[in-house]
């Protein structure tokens, strides 16, 4: 197998690694005083004043931290991603899979006081589905018929499907899906959200930091949460971040620079947290745009890279080799295939038969909106040079990265929260996926999907997501290299918190200090 001719010393000279322990650190205040248990967290940049507490609309990490702490679903996936109640108790289906009743737990307040009912079930689903709310969650919500969804009584609630989906409770576990409170308009959930969930708002202003939550006294879980406070705030560059918990200035950070990484472990007041997690790291290419709308060219750039390069440079080892599927091989379902080895003189072939024997130059978006991005992006650039393509990196800002670059430029760093094989398969690369990032639209694999929703057989049923994703990796746009460890760190003296491989459900009621 060729290698690409790049030294550990040089990529991370070249890629301006931001894994650097002890950085100076500016602007944060003490720890708060008064006897008030505040747990601060940084994330890294989030989308300014676009931010929002609104899960029909979380798109970055900050929303979704935020949201998690002040509002709930009716069900979550466990580390295995097994579906387990939350709001609901418990579910039954009918013997098609396209009538789902779920029964809803009793005894639950809204941040007012208002009892959570099943109406407020009825709201949130019919709301994510009117295309007047113009929520991404529409398109992995599309088997739910608006009409069909009915309280019967205060404690339970049903949904009727235009087609049978047989998993549907994991289909409703995502980072949509959190129950707001019947009536509340769009505007105010942006900025003061009533949740069911362990935290309440104190202050949230779009753009301004920090974000403030306090203590839900009426939380139907005994003993929950462990702290008074919370105080949240989108701190962009790693080793700022890095700096500002290592200096005491932060508790928790979800997200650590996987470089550097063995320097942060030998610091006393540090414990790193790591869990392995099905997170996507993506090259994504618009596949009806030039050069990429030629497939031969996109399965060119596939082989062209160094995979286990990418993993030991880029992350330090500290994840698994991917092939292209974003389902990881330990996810149900997912695909066992070992990845295409690296293959320089195929990729060759590839481009001089697109017409592009003579070299190929391509622009590629990077930022350090999220760990991992610009080295990736750097160790892409020399390993595809191998093959004939100069890659031109532009680097964008961090801030407002996810808003103004991803979504509309050809080819761009893009990142996806550990997900079930279906949610996976669904949010971004069905036809009709509103974040359809590659803009690959294909009629026969949203079959393959519709089917496999709808098949009550389980062998029968990963058999078609498994073509699906053979479908997908052949063919997609999205080069997946990686799936990388999900590495967090608090102080020593916090308990109680790990990362969850749906890195977009954070969930910190659980969060203490032992002095």
């Amino acid at each position: 197998m060729l290698r690409s001719k790049i030294s550990r010393r040089k990529f991370i000279a070249a890629s301006g690694s931001a894994a650097a322990i002890g950085t100076s650190f500016l602007g944060l205040p003490a720890h708060a005083a008064s006897g008030v248990r505040t747990l601060r967290i940084a994330s890294g940049a989030g989308d300014g004043p676009k931010g929002t507490l609104d899960p029909a609309h979380s798109t970055s990490d900050p929303d979704a931290a935020r949201i998690s702490l002040v509002f709930e679903r009716l069900v979550v996936l466990d580390e295995t991603f097994t579906p387990t109640p939350q709001l609901a108790t418990s579910w039954t289906t009918n013997e098609t899979a396209d009538l789902w009743t779920f029964a809803l737990r009793r005894g639950v307040r809204f941040h007012d006081g208002e009892t959570f009912t099943a109406k407020d079930v009825v709201y949130t689903y019919r709301r994510l589905l009117d295309p007047a709310t113009a929520s991404p969650a529409s398109s992995a919500l599309a088997p739910i018929d608006p009409n069909g969804i009915e309280a019967v009584d205060d404690a339970t609630v049903r949904f009727r499907l235009k087609a049978p989906v047989v998993a549907f409770p994991e289909l409703i576990a995502n980072l949509f899906t959190y129950i707001v409170r019947d009536g509340q308009p769009g505007d105010r959930i942006r900025t003061q959200g009533l949740g069911t969930g362990p935290f309440k708002v104190k202050q949230f202003i779009p753009g301004e930091e920090p974000s403030l939550f306090v203590k839900n006294e009426q939380y139907w879980q005994p003993g929950l949460p462990k702290v008074d406070a919370v105080e949240l705030r989108s701190i962009p560059d790693p080793s700022a971040r890095i700096a500002a918990i290592t200096s005491g200035q932060l508790d928790l950070l979800w997200d650590v620079p996987r470089l550097g990484l063995d320097q942060f472990e030998k610091n006393p007041d540090i414990r790193i947290v790591t869990i392995h997690t099905p997170y996507v790291l993506a090259f994504s290419a618009w596949t009806d745009t030039p050069p990429f709308d030629d497939v031969r060219v996109r399965q060119a750039l596939k082989l062209a890279i160094d995979r286990k390069q990418m993993l030991q440079l880029a992350l330090g080892g500290h994840g698994q080799i991917a092939g292209d599927s974003p389902v990881a091989p330990w996810v149900r379902y997912g695909l066992q295939d070992p990845p295409k080895p690296r293959d320089i003189a195929q990729a060759k072939r590839l481009l001089a038969e697109a017409g592009h024997g003579g070299g190929l130059e391509i622009e590629l978006h990077t930022s350090e909106v999220t760990s991992g991005f610009i080295e990736l992006s750097t160790l892409f650039q020399a390993q595809v040079a191998e093959a004939g393509v100069a890659v031109k990196l532009i680097k964008e800002p961090a801030d407002g990265y996810w808003s103004n670059i991803w979504l509309k430029k050809s080819f761009v760093m893009s990142s996806w929260s550990g997900r079930s094989a279906d949610d996976a398969l669904s949010v971004a690369y069905l036809s009709d996926a509103k974040w359809n990032e590659t803009h690959w639209r294909l009629p026969e694999y949203d079959k393959y999907i519709a089917e496999a929703r709808r098949t009550l057989d389980e062998a029968k049923r990963g058999a078609l997501y498994r073509q699906a994703q053979q479908m997908l990796r052949d063919d997609g746009g999205a080069i997946i290299p990686v799936f990388p460890d999900a590495i967090g760190a608090t102080r020593a003296n916090v308990t109680g918190w790990k990362p969850h491989p749906q890195q977009y459900f954070k969930d910190f009621s659980r969060v203490d200090f032992t002095s």
